[in-house]
């Protein structure tokens, strides 16, 4: 049974689809294996399954790794660019300016409607980011 789900760990870590379950299967098969060793009989068999399965452990590890992205630099321009700083800020300071006098009245009808309660001093100066 463990060099079955060690095998069923080996044929699934070289996709990154299935790396996921030759990870799981193969920590199940090397735990299954190392109880088989432990508790005697033959070794021959369970020895094979825990090395395969470790194996297998190990090289779903690498796949999901490089699938992830680790151990490789980017190279090349970026598919999509974000803003710079200084360029966000300026795009920022517009959509501010742009909705300045409907906020403004906003605030104006939540006053009407709060009260004393509305806190003008709360809403001055320019939106937080």
């Amino acid at each position: 049974m463990a060099l079955g789900f060690a095998a069923a760990a080996a044929f699934s870590a070289w996709n990154p689809l299935a790396a996921p379950f030759g990870l799981v299967v193969g920590v199940c098969a090397a735990g299954i294996s190392a109880r088989a060793l432990l508790g005697g009989g033959r070794r021959a068999l369970p020895a094979a399954a825990l090395a395969l399965s470790l194996g297998a452990v190990a090289w779903s590890g690498v796949v999901l790794a490089r699938t992830a992205g680790v151990g490789r630099e980017l190279s090349g321009e970026p598919v999509v660019s974000g803003p710079s700083g200084e360029e966000a800020t300026r795009m920022l300071d517009e959509a501010a300016e742009r909705t300045r006098a409907s906020r403004e009245r906003a605030r104006e009808e939540l006053g009407k409607v709060l009260g004393d309660r509305a806190d003008p001093e709360r809403d001055k100066g320019p939106p937080s980011r």
